[in-house]
């Protein structure tokens, strides 16, 4: 029997965002159901791998799914599992998937040093390579040799191979009567694609919304409620985008007793019968509030601060905690480089979430404005890319290192309002 062991790199930016892997269970379970031996090491929780023979063939998740439709640019614990890997088990060959091979193969793989980089959808990308080299075909160091693996029907999967895990183990932002802590949290992906065209969003499944059926999303969510799981986050990037399939399945999880958050848009909240997910055990739901100035930053994303504002009292009017994610260091953000976005997120009657602004390869906004942090030279090493934002940064009209600490002292940001509560 081939054994592969799917190894998640331990990384800060993941920690911080503690959550279940999500792509590596869908694809453990159908690996699993060709008949493999499938281990998964997460690195995070442990620094001994979970087997003691040596595997045929490790699998390097270098970013696994999270609600901030992002991904760490920094591969130096991707770098560092592959040096472990290489110490523990030196003639196992080693095959990376993620958003770093799919976008910049060649580098990846000179950067890491594994045997192969896997393009496309991590689950997808990752069965199908790894059928591949069971089925002793000759594989590339760039698999497949032109564009990424067609994504697989994800409807006709089995459930996650939660076995693989103790879901105690992870965690995300928790929301009971009105309040927000950090506690145990199951994670469902209903819809996968994005129809808006945010420019510094990665979008790791497309633009194309691709709906499962709400049968197959309702056994993931019963599965999990049988192991325990009393608490649920929808990493769906839009809740509610998809009228039918989020009607149907609030109807379907009224009365089930799990509570859960998801995320959204304003335009959303306005145009939804929000009672309805507070009905289904919605408790908190995240906006992509980012800034009052985001509809003059020029990223694609026009939304009003009335919007937001409307979207923040009917959400809280539900009975249904409002999040914020805010974004700094929008270009062009007349909020943020005139100095009003601290005083307008203290002013939010919720709580927020803080990102910074990072220039992603596979976003519209790193091909607009790499070029002018590199002079037009593609990069060699993910080094050079990390030093885009660097520049970016350190261009900026605005101290945005000030901004950022202000903003983190607030008391509506989310991290003070846990530790307070």
């Amino acid at each position: 029997m081939t054994t592969v062991c799917f190894v998640v790199p331990q990384d800060e930016f993941q920690r911080l965002f503690l959550q279940q892997p999500v792509d590596v269970l869908n694809a453990a379970a159908v690996l699993e159901a060709d008949g493999l031996d499938v281990r998964l090491w997460d690195r995070r929780l442990t620094a001994v791998p979970p087997l003691q023979t040596i595997p045929d063939l490790a699998v390097l998740v270098t970013a696994v799914a999270d609600r901030a439709q992002c991904y760490p640019l920094d591969i130096a614990p991707s770098r560092e599992a592959v040096r472990e890997l290489r110490s523990l088990w030196p003639a196992t060959p080693v095959i990376a998937v993620g958003p770093h091979g799919t976008h910049l193969p060649d580098v990846t793989l000179r950067d890491l040093g594994v045997d192969h980089v896997a393009r496309g959808e991590n689950d997808s990308a990752a069965v199908r390579a790894v059928r591949d080299f069971v089925a002793g075909r000759a594989l590339t160091p760039v698999l497949p040799m032109a564009g990424t693996y067609e994504d697989l029907d994800t409807d006709h999967w089995p459930l996650p191979a939660y076995h693989l895990t103790d879901s105690g183990d992870y965690t995300a932002e928790v929301v009971l009567q009105g309040r927000a802590h950090r506690g145990p949290a199951g994670l469902v992906l209903g819809v996968r694609g994005c129809s808006y065209g945010c420019t510094f969003c990665h979008l790791p499944f497309g633009t194309r919304m691709r709906p499962r059926a709400v049968s197959r999303t309702m056994r993931e969510i019963t599965r999990l409620r049988d192991l325990g799981t009393s608490s649920l986050f929808f990493l769906d990037y839009v809740f509610g985008l998809h009228p039918t399939y989020y009607d149907d399945l609030c109807r379907e999880m009224t009365g089930l007793g799990i509570g859960w958050t998801g995320q959204t848009r304003a335009e959303v909240v306005l145009r939804s019968d929000v009672t309805r997910w507070a009905e289904a055990g919605c408790t908190g739901m995240w906006l992509g509030a980012e800034s009052p100035g985001v509809a003059d930053a020029g990223v694609g994303k026009r939304v009003s601060v009335e919007k937001v504002t409307a979207a923040i009292q009917k959400l809280a009017d539900a009975g249904i905690t409002p999040l914020a994610f805010i974004l700094l260091g929008l270009p062009d953000d007349p909020a943020c480089q005139r100095d009003r976005l601290v005083d307008w997120a203290a002013g939010l009657p919720a709580l927020f979430g803080l990102n910074q602004l990072v220039l992603r390869p596979g976003t519209r906004l790193y091909d607009d404005l790499a070029p002018r942090y590199t002079d037009g030279s593609a990069p060699a090493h993910w080094t050079q890319v990390e030093d885009v934002t660097r520049r970016y940064r350190s261009a900026y009209p605005a101290d945005l290192d000030d901004q950022w600490e202000r903003l983190m002292s607030l008391p509506n940001y989310l991290g003070n309002a846990m530790a307070a509560g």
